[in-house]
């Protein structure tokens, strides 16, 4: 009788520690949770390459050797990184403090116009002062391209949903009339922006490689971003404008400064990763100047869940889907209209892999079975 009622308790058993395990290890296994998630969208990825009559296991070679294989492969992947995270930051600070900024095309954009006007424009500078400077302009440029949405919104309530995006087309323009005027070199045949001096340029950090020191600014600006976000009084406000903003209010915070600061960070942050893209890599602005990285930047930021190692991770993915899917297509002939679906399966089951993290967290915590 014992052993029976020992046998028929053993499922619970189970489940409880299944459930015990998770609680104490929720991190872990919202990892393994996404990385599943990844592997799946691998394989339905590997399964349409092969009806396209490509040899899978040649085509996921590819996208490792073309990451990860080489020195010059690695420093690409991680030169990739940078405007991504610098996108994504912008979005997960706007999204913290509650404006919802689609905008960071066209900021990064604009930063890239701010960085070469000084880059270029301004000689006999220590490369020092010089790289600063241009960082500072991005910064300035992206968080006044920001803040025109921004104004709508305090002053006349205007959606910013929709300002920001419609900036991202006015942005676009704008680049395109510069360089076919104002900032094109009077030599050139092609439809450019002025190359920035060498002392406007960022060092490569990584011989035979493109990767270039902001790379290494990437990083502790993700830091110091997030430190005042959770650590200062004024991230507190910004966060708390965000969850509610009639609740802020009753407390005391002053919504209109809270605001603005946040709108100063998320457009400065963009600004600042179109300045790195033109210094580190580019060094003047041409037509798919940003290749959507202020739009893959939004994908970042839900793929990390606007927490801070999630969105290096979450940018790093996408740095290695954007150099990877590269060398599928060159070595492996993967057609470009598959290698997007292939991308477009591994965000979709990433972002579900998020909810079904938050349900099974909620179940955990909640002690439900």
């Amino acid at each position: 009788m014992s052993e029976l009622s020992t046998t028929s308790n053993t499922p619970t058993l189970i489940k409880e520690r299944i459930i015990l395990f998770a609680r104490k290890n929720m991190g872990l296994v919202s990892t393994l949770i996404s990385i599943m998630a990844i592997g799946l969208a691998l394989l339905i990825g590997g399964i349409l390459i092969a009806f396209a009559g490509i040899d899978p296991f040649d085509a996921i070679t590819y996208l490792v050797k073309g990451s990860f294989g080489n020195r010059y492969g690695f420093g690409e992947t991680l030169t990739r990184f940078v405007p991504l995270l610098f996108c994504s930051l912008s979005f997960a600070i706007a999204h913290k403090s509650g404006f919802f900024n689609v905008g960071a095309e066209g900021q990064l954009l604009m930063g890239a116009v701010g960085a070469v006007l000084v880059g270029a424009y301004i000689d006999g500078l220590h490369p020092v002062l010089h790289v600063l400077l241009c960082i500072i302009a991005g910064v300035i440029f992206g968080a006044i391209w920001a803040g025109i949405a921004g104004f709508l919104k305090i002053f006349l309530g205007s959606d910013e949903l929709i300002n920001t995006m419609m900036l991202n087309y006015v942005a676009i323009l704008l680049v395109d009339y510069l360089i076919h005027g104002p900032i094109k070199p009077p030599e050139s045949y092609l439809y450019v922006s002025e190359t920035i001096l060498p002392s406007a340029k960022l060092p490569i950090i990584l011989s035979k490689s493109p990767l270039h020191l902001g790379f290494i600014i990437s990083l502790v600006v993700t830091a110091v971003v997030f430190y005042i976000i959770y650590r200062t009084p004024i991230g507190f406000q910004m966060r708390t404008v965000g969850a509610n903003r009639r609740a802020a209010s009753y407390a005391g915070i002053n919504i209109v400064w809270a605001t603005i600061v946040a709108l100063i960070t998320t457009g400065g942050l963009a600004g600042m990763g179109g300045a790195m893209e033109l210094m580190g890599t580019q060094f003047k602005i041409v037509n798919g100047f940003s290749a959507g990285y202020g739009y893959d930047g939004i994908g970042v930021a839900v793929m990390g869940r606007y927490h801070p190692i999630g969105i290096l991770l979450a940018a790093l993915l996408f740095a290695v889907i954007r150099v990877g899917m590269g060398a599928m297509q060159r070595g492996a002939g993967v057609p470009f209209p598959l290698l997007n679906v292939i991308q477009g399966l591994i965000i979709i089951f990433v972002i579900a892999s998020g909810y079904l993290t938050n349900r099974l967290s909620e179940t955990v915590i909640g002690g439900r079975a």
